[in-house]
């Protein structure tokens, strides 16, 4: 036994090194720099000593969302006959056979795999250590799976509280937020009526209370409802520093062009993966499953529609252009990226858009959403024709999240991002708003046109993430009594398939050179 963990820590180890390799390879938006060759019966073999070890469960998920067809010979090391084989740097080799001879290891070997889908930027490292014990083989593994460092990692995640010249912006008693929290500022909290609920840890530089006042670490408890474990985490000047929204936007505008083309291009194309660019303003709608007029994404410029179906699933979708000359269609590939040089407004022709698959939305002007935006499979289950209206839409409860959560996690197949350079607004104020996307506003914010004008709209639902520079308001309240005035109150919910980054959009914002551990096991 004692000789079995031992082999234990060496496969952890050399685990470890394979990640320290992968991090100069990560290339934030354009996934993972390596070149993936066809497995052979040397890894075939591999595979089937591994995954004998493996529970069914993650069996299943090794048969399912691990494309084991291609892989990455990251290191491989044979103490008989001294053979060494991979992708490391000779100081590295070195330090590795030293590591194995010194430890009386037969082999070490590390191999790598991406995960399954068109927009899955992760790859499944699996390391090995194999050693001789009284005559006796003993192998253990490694393995985990391992990404770039996603910037929707935070249900809210904010530069700056207030906007220069702006009003304090407060969260207040009616206020949900479920998941975890980051602020690069002081939250400021108005808790008359009664405390905001924060489910996850709040990571803050401080919360100021309705008077502008630094609260007491020691009395967070008493204006907030703080629930995460830990309730709370206190950042400091290097959290703040080690990430520049302003690099963050430069790199993610220059490389996502690299995932789109026009749609001429495109036409001339037609094999090759890609995206759709389009210069100036566009009008988006989502409309799968809905009725005779069902299509997947319509974009629409000028009197030019552009109508897209999947054909019969992703990667493969068909194009029909029509409006302003003779119709045209054709299939392509598409990778669910759509970019414009000026705004995106979503737009249906009810007050409900509804999506299947993946996509990211990105404008180097302002995102303009003008209808509730759920998954179509999320919606069947849990919400009905009200949403259609723009004065109609139920209120989501406490219990009923958690319920959709767990929809999510087991079912939910859809995802959506929405990217702006500037800000993502909610144009059009529908009675109990409802986004399920992860929202990103580079140099703006996330907020609501006239957000301070008629009267409260109920629920403002967003499962998914929010990232903005500035924050922005989504309403107002009655600062005596806590009562929400006008648009309005805020439940945040953070969707539970991005931190195992299951159905992951193409293009979804990340920084280069960084990553994260996203599983980990172990098997011997």
């Amino acid at each position: 036994m004692l000789k079995r963990n031992q082999n234990d820590l060496h496969a952890i180890n050399v685990f470890n090194i394979s990640i320290g390799f992968l991090r100069v390879h990560m290339a934030g938006v354009l996934g993972v720099n390596l070149s993936l060759v066809d497995s052979n019966e040397t890894v075939r073999s591999f595979l089937s000593g591994f995954t004998q070890r493996l529970s069914s469960e993650w069996k299943e998920f090794i048969n399912t969302a691990v494309d084991t067809s291609k892989y990455v010979e990251v290191f491989t090391y044979n103490a008989s006959g001294n053979q060494v084989t991979g992708l490391f740097d000779a100081t590295v080799t070195s330090e590795l056979k030293n590591y194995a001879n010194e430890n009386v290891l037969q082999k070490i070997q590390i191999l790598a795999f991406r995960l399954r889908g068109t927009g899955n930027q992760n790859i499944l490292f699996v390391a090995s250590a194999e050693s001789v014990f009284k005559g006796r083989n003993i192998k253990s593994y490694v393995f985990g799976m391992v990404g770039p460092k996603n910037l929707n990692e935070y249900i809210y995640f904010t530069n700056r509280e207030i906007r220069p010249g702006g009003s304090t912006i407060y969260f207040v008693g009616a206020d949900y937020i479920d998941g975890p929290l980051r602020s690069y500022d002081y939250i400021n909290i108005n808790n008359v009526g009664g405390n905001p609920t924060f489910k996850g840890t709040i990571e803050v530089l401080g919360i100021r209370d309705r008077n502008g006042n630094i609260v007491n670490p020691t009395s967070y408890n008493q204006i907030a409802n703080l629930q995460g474990t830990p309730p709370y985490r206190l950042l400091t000047s290097d959290d703040i520093s080690s990430l520049s929204f302003q690099n963050i936007r430069d790199e993610y505008d220059l490389n996502i062009q690299r995932l789109v083309n026009t749609y001429d291009w495109v036409r001339n194309n037609t094999s090759i993966l890609t995206g759709l660019k389009f210069n100036g303003d566009i009008t988006i709608n989502f409309n799968h499953g809905q009725g005779a007029s069902n299509y997947d994404m319509k974009i629409s410029q000028g009197n030019v529609d552009y109508i897209i179906t999947w054909n019969p699933s992703p990667p493969f979708a068909k194009i029909r252009r029509q409006g302003g000359g003779p119709a045209e269609e054709f299939n392509f590939l598409f990778n669910g990226v759509v970019v414009a040089t000026g705004n995106i407004s979503i737009d249906g022709p009810t007050a409900l858009s509804t999506y299947f698959v993946n996509y990211t939305l990105y404008a180097h002007g302002d995102v303009l959403i003008r209808d509730k935006i759920i998954p179509k499979s999320t919606y069947d289950h849990f919400f009905d024709a009200r949403e259609h209206s723009s004065s109609a839409g139920i209120e989501v409860s406490a219990l009923e999240i958690s319920q959709i959560k767990d929809f999510l996690t087991s079912n939910e197949k859809s995802s959506l991002n929405i990217v702006a350079r500037n800000n993502v607004r909610i144009a059009e104020r529908l009675n109990n708003m409802k986004i399920f996307a992860s929202l990103f506003a580079f140099d703006g914010a996330f907020t609501v046109d006239n957000y301070n004008l008629g009267s409260a709209n109920g629920q403002l639902l967003v499962f998914g993430s929010i990232m903005q520079n500035l924050r922005g308001p989504v309403g107002t309240f009655n600062p005596s009594t806590g009562q929400i005035l006008t648009s309005y109150k805020k439940t945040y919910v953070y969707d539970p398939r991005i931190v195992t980054a299951a159905y992951q959009p193409v293009g979804t914002p990340t920084k280069s050179q960084t990553l994260t551990i996203k599983m980990l096991g172990m098997a011997n």
